[in-house]
């Protein structure tokens, strides 16, 4: 017994010390093939005890035998799960501050050709730009030396594209080799609920809800709900969301099919419907759109760092003159959208505006936005727009001290203030359409009401 117990320890020292080596299905082995290995013994010993009433032989005088059995090592069974394993795949997630070396690093390769090839080669450069969040995986060998990469790039613009990029890198006898790919994407429903205590991105990053689906909790209830004047701390919100995965591992946010929202006692409820158009619109039940036929701001997150004013100085010459848009502050390559659908008007370069789309959107209303680093792929005159497309990104061409958008919203021809004028609002849902609609967002009201009853609960309880 003691050579027995001397061998037990032995072998958790062993697995203690081995044990992140093993990936997730070797794991579930080992765990599988210890507890297989005790079961002919307790098998045994459970017919032995119900043999004598299962045969009728009570009467008889038993002699218990007893018989040493060796057991299977367990450091046996571990080496001989390892032997001729000689590559692992491990699975990290990218942190705020993350680089290639600190991201090769926690997937521990240790590959100095590796880590220079991803840096040099113009094809894995989408590496070198990685976002929080991303997810990656490494099959690398017991030395650290790197066999193949996976990195999920997630989609473009679209967040509710049905797939998804996924970049590859691969060693071979020559060195190695990129490769991207599209792969389908499981979307998989999410429900969170929250409360407002300081600003409702703060509560939805408490809730759990990511940022893009917060944005377009805002956007879809725009004409609801003011969320710069009228939030209230204890407002309160539900949200159901789309979230897509690929391989079986979380990739981006997707959709939002449902919201609802209760601010000073009042509750207002929007619903995702696939209209027609190129990214469906969202309606309460008798048919309203809840959307601003304009959004009112071309950015997501952002800040105003010049308003629309009938004499500013300007920041290059110096002299005072008319403001007639607004600025908003962003980093350079922010994704800028289109705040309504139109008809691109003009595309291209503008003297000290620099690289400028402008878009017709009715027979009254026009935008412009100014000083892109890029303009968008597809702006080009007359080419039509949507809402939330994209028009390009945030950049410091032209006359401009920094990087920012100028916005500009025009009525009959004449600049007005994007901030404070009165826009014209999205078309109802078509009659035809408003049976399915209300089929479709019938279950989701239904699981608004479950959620509620749910936080209800878990607040009276504690």
């Amino acid at each position: 017994m003691r050579s027995l117990a001397a061998d037990a320890r032995l072998g958790f020292r062993v697995l203690a010390r081995r044990w992140h080596r093993v990936d997730r299905i070797t794991r579930a082995r080992i765990e599988f093939g210890a507890i297989a290995s005790l079961l002919p013994l307790s098998a045994a010993i459970a017919a032995i005890a119900a043999a004598p009433a299962a045969l009728g032989l009570d009467g008889l005088q038993q002699h218990p035998i007893v018989e040493v059995v060796a057991t299977p090592s367990i450091v046996e069974q571990v080496e001989e799960l390892l032997q001729g394993r000689d590559s692992y795949v491990r699975e990290v997630r990218v942190e705020r501050g993350d680089t290639l070396s600190t991201l090769l690093e926690r997937l521990e390769v240790r590959d100095g050709a590796a880590l220079a090839f991803l840096r040099s080669d113009p094809a894995a450069r989408p590496l070198v730009r990685l976002a929080p969040g991303r997810f990656l995986q490494a099959n690398a060998n017991a030395d650290g030396t790197l066999n193949w990469l996976k990195v999920y790039l997630g989609g473009d613009a679209d967040a509710t594209a049905g797939t998804t990029r996924i970049l590859t890198v691969q060693r071979t006898a020559d060195g190695f080799q990129v490769a991207e790919a599209d792969i389908a994407l499981e979307r998989r429903v999410e429900l969170r609920s929250g409360e407002i205590r300081v600003s409702l991105f703060g509560a939805t990053d408490d809730a759990g809800v990511p940022d893009s689906v917060a944005q377009q909790m805002v956007d879809a209830l725009e004409s609801e709900v003011d969320f710069h004047r009228d939030l209230r701390r204890g407002d309160s919100f539900r949200v159901i969301y789309e979230a897509l995965y690929a391989s079986g591992e979380y990739v981006r946010p997707g959709r939002l099919l449902a919201v609802e929202f209760v601010s000073a006692g009042t509750r207002v409820d929007a619903y995702w419907h696939d209209d027609g158009s190129r990214s469906g619109g969202y309606y309460a039940l008798d048919g309203r759109s809840t959307k601003r036929g304009f959004l009112r701001s071309p950015l997501e997150y952002t800040r105003v760092s010049s308003g629309f004013s009938g004499s500013r100085t300007h920041p290059v010459f110096g002299y005072d003159a008319a403001h007639r848009g607004v600025d908003y502050s962003a980093p350079m390559g922010t994704k800028i959208r289109s705040v309504a659908a139109g008809t691109v008007k003009f595309a291209g370069w503008m003297n000290g505006y620099g690289n400028v789309v402008e878009i017709q959107h009715d027979a009254k209303h026009s935008t412009l936005y100014a000083h892109l680093q890029k303009i968008g792929p597809g702006m080009r005159s007359g080419a039509r727009v949507g809402q939330g497309d994209l028009v390009g990104t945030v950049g410091m061409t032209g006359w401009t001290t920094g990087p920012h958008l100028h916005f500009e919203l025009k009525r009959n021809g004449a600049q007005v203030n994007p901030l404070t004028a009165v826009l014209p609002g999205a078309d109802p849902l078509p009659t035809a359409q408003l049976e399915a609609f209300r089929a479709a967002a019938t279950p989701l009201r239904e699981q608004l009401a479950l959620l509620e009853r749910l936080t209800v609960a878990q607040s009276t309880a504690r």
